[in-house]
């Protein structure tokens, strides 16, 4: 379960958790739409969008860490970090990689966040009472963009898959990007760091 790529972070160990437990929440996902209980289906499937999103949020705190004064916890995300790099005037690769996969209605990572955010509001899934046949809304809160291609277990299988490459990749460039901002944050005017 180790990951050499992570270990690159300090916050490996939660990120590594929550990925477990997606894995964990997929398997109670198969084993509940082949069992034919709805309620402990959608359960599982909020719990592994939600598992996934937190494993990127403890990627990006750990991105976060390495940084010169870092943001409170509560604080960390993909908008924030990015305002600091603005404000030294330079790129983040790991910002970058993250706003493609945020872009509005084409990302595949801004979809999840909404499937995540709807969860609280309508159901993510649809199941068929008598075939017992499911599907993943694309947007719970507009049933109007119908659903993801795949099965529900197909399409949140290959979201954790990248998710944990997206994670790999934000190991892998955070200390080159923290080196980034440190140089640039030193060229400053009135700034010690």
């Amino acid at each position: 379960m180790d990951d050499p790529g992570l270990a690159k972070l300090p916050t490996e160990n939660q990120i590594l958790l929550r990925l477990s437990g997606a894995r964990e929440q997929l398997t109670i996902l198969r084993e509940s739409l082949r069992a034919h209980r709805p309620a402990l289906a959608e359960a599982a499937a909020a719990a592994v969008v939600d598992q996934l999103l937190k494993a990127l949020t403890a990627a990006l705190h750990g991105f976060n860490l390495l940084l010169p004064q870092p943001l409170p916890a509560d604080r960390v995300s993909w908008r924030n970090l990015r305002a600091r790099f603005v404000a030294v005037a330079v790129d983040s690769a790991i910002v970058n990689l993250l706003e493609e996969s945020l872009r509005p209605r084409t990302g595949w990572l801004w979809w999840l966040d909404r499937k995540e955010h709807a969860s609280a509001f309508a159901p993510l899934l649809q199941i068929d009472a008598e075939t017992g046949s499911a599907a993943i809304w694309r947007d719970p809160m507009d049933p109007t963009l119908g659903f993801e291609e795949l099965p529900p277990t197909e399409y949140l299988g290959h979201v954790l898959d990248r998710v944990e490459a997206l994670t790999r990749d934000i190991a892998r460039l955070a200390r080159r990007d923290a080196e980034v901002f440190r140089h640039a944050a030193r060229r400053q005017p009135g700034r010690m760091l």
